[in-house]
């Protein structure tokens, strides 16, 4: 086949794409080859559907040659059936070489999950590779900030304990026991026998007092620190028993144990390589790290795995060069293999708990700091005329970020008088800066600054735009540069976690945006959430601050994504299961024969 496309290639820098009249003798001189072979080339060529060729009848007469693909769609031909056969780095070496990919070819890459059962494995194995769009910048789980790294993150590592979706409550992982004693004050957990990091290293109590140390260092959110900052004492009794004592009573501290950024590493190793831990880290999770090189990431099952061992062996990803990253409103996976005959089709729909939103910045002075100025910028924004139709998402505007039951958005419209209000305020032709936050992969909400700079100027206020760096913007230096900040963020699978790293981080642009006396109000609503008796009674008490933020304008909400999620799959796949970070759980994978 190799030698194929090049004589095709020849053909091509010798007569181009347009019909040619020429000569068999004239091709096999190209080719530097016999006219015989030059025959048995041609059909091999027509048998590719690369070529036409027709002959004209009669000695002396020439035919005509068509090249029917360009010499990139040969090659991508070629890279196809690498990827399918599961030789990703060819496929990436030559990607990284081209200056641009052609569409076509691009959209077989986005929609192509190669499925490779352990009967057709040279190995034995079965093996599930894709590509995958955003960088992964850190896989260290306090700093992952994109859904993608807490995806990876959430199959390498293990946490304490984790939230179960259909009980709504924690359930075990590496603890398989924990209780409390002294009306909260103390807290015991019980570790599983026999847990092994990928590296062979024991997890032991000792490990997880460890883990609880550097977060207090690492952590961002400011209501995990202030939970670590309460423990008066830590004790490891024996290998497999931890004890918390703590300040005051805390019903609500095993929460400081779940979700990704919470997953227990070994820390001698990460303090003693940082930086490769950021790529290579090292966990307990059902998937070790094989290799992971610029674009290309091997998942290998983790044969010592205290739970289920993953019966899809290896997970193989790959980033698409040269990719432009664009908004996705319907998320499709394909997966099959060469032999699918028959596919299944399964679409998931759901809201994206969480939501987008405007924050005034009290921090800055400035007009922007009337007291009526952020119900006027409220009444300003017609939310269904802006966003219904948004080119990338379907957006609805519910009264809250955590409940799918709410009800609809309490913050309407009144766009007359707002308009009448700035213009009475002296508004007019006064300049205001909003500045959208932006994580590393470049996402950032270009179309909601268009649509707001618009907005704006129908009022007679010019608007400037800019986009920041999250974790630049949330450095008080540059937060101090910008009037409003358009910003949002996503709930994890335990939503009261997400919520109190939303209420207390900065990087989420409340907590540090909102007037001091609200900041106030704000840390004792919190210290209510955390002295709740139970989890019910915490999603209450953060209603209550939801709709302290939506009654006061300090979040002006705009609109919450709703997800559609498609996969068709070859019909033997089973266990496809969507997690909530609308990716597929790669360790409920298996193939029915």
């Amino acid at each position: 086949m190799m030698k194929l496309k090049q004589h095709y290639f020849t053909f091509f820098q010798n007569y181009g794409a347009e019909p040619t009249e020429v000569y068999l003798d004239q091709l096999a001189k190209a080719l530097q080859c016999s006219t015989r072979h030059t025959k048995s080339i041609i059909k091999q060529m027509q048998a590719e559907n690369w070529i036409q060729w027709d002959p004209n009848p009669g000695r002396g007469n020439a035919s005509t040659l068509t090249l029917l693909k360009k010499p990139t769609e040969i090659e991508e031909q070629q890279v196809q059936e690498w990827i399918k056969h599961g030789q990703i780095s060819k496929a990436l070496k030559w990607m990284e070489k081209q200056e641009t990919l052609e569409e076509s070819f691009v959209n077989w890459l986005e929609n192509h999950f190669q499925w490779t059962p352990s009967t057709k494995h040279n190995e034995g194995l079965d093996v599930l590779s894709y590509p995958y769009y955003y960088p992964l910048h850190s896989l260290v789980p306090w700093e992952s900030t994109t859904r993608h790294e807490g995806h990876i993150i959430e199959h390498i590592f293990n946490c304490l304990v984790k939230f179960d979706q259909e009980t709504q409550t924690l359930a075990p992982e590496l603890a398989h026991h924990w209780e409390s004693k002294d009306n909260s004050r103390v807290w015991r957990i019980y570790l599983r026998k026999r847990l092994f990091f990928h590296n062979g290293k024991a997890i032991t109590s000792s490990e997880i007092r460890d883990n609880v140390r550097i977060w207090k260092e690492k952590q961002l959110a400011a209501w995990k620190r202030q939970m670590i900052e309460q423990i008066q004492e830590i004790n490891t009794p024996t290998s497999t028993l931890i004890e918390f004592k703590l300040e005051q009573p805390n019903p609500l501290f095993m929460q400081l144990f779940t979700g990704h950024k919470a997953s227990i590493i070994p820390v001698s190793d990460y303090l003693e390589e940082p930086n490769k831990f950021r790529y290579h880290p090292i966990g307990s999770g059902p998937y070790l790290i094989k290799s992971h090189n610029q674009g290309h990431l091997i998942l290998e099952a983790f044969q010592n795995y205290f739970g289920y061992r993953p019966l899809l062996d290896k997970v193989e990803l790959y980033s698409i060069p040269k990719k432009p990253i664009s908004p996705q409103r319907q998320i499709h996976y394909r997966i099959v293999n060469e032999d699918t005959l028959n596919v299944n089709k399964k679409d998931w729909f759901r809201p994206q708990l969480g939501g987008t939103f405007i924050a005034v910045n009290h921090q800055k002075s400035g007009i922007h700091q009337h007291p009526e100025f952020r119900k006027h910028l409220s009444y300003l924004l017609d939310r269904p005329k802006l966003f219904k139709h948004h080119p990338h998402h379907d957006v609805w505007f519910p009264d809250s970020m955590f409940d799918p039951q709410a009800r609809p958005l309490r913050q309407h419209s009144n766009y007359e008088a707002a308009k009448k209000w700035f213009k009475d305020q002296g508004f007019i032709g006064k300049t205001l800066t909003l500045t959208s936050t932006c994580l590393k992969h470049d996402a950032y909400f270009k179309y909601e600054l268009e649509v707001l700079k618009e907005v704006f100027e129908e009022v007679g206020i010019n608007l400037e735009t800019r986009v920041v760096d999250i974790f630049e913007l949330s450095k008080e230096e540059n937060l101090n540069q910008t009037d409003l900040v358009i910003a949002g963020f996503s709930l994890g699978d335990n939503p009261l976690v997400s919520l109190m790293n939303a209420y207390t981080s900065n990087t989420s642009f409340i907590c540090n945006t909102i007037p001091d006396e609200a900041r106030t109000h704000l840390n004792s609503l919190l210290d209510t959430v955390w002295k709740s008796s139970d989890t019910q009674s915490a999603y209450q008490n953060l209603r209550e601050i939801e709709e302290f933020l939506l009654d006061e304008y300090f979040t002006i909400f705009l609109y919450q994504r709703k997800i559609h999620i498609s996969v068709e799959a070859d019909e033997r796949l089973q266990g496809i299961e969507i997690n909530l970070n609308n990716r597929l759980s790669y360790h409920k994978l298996w193939y029915k024969f």
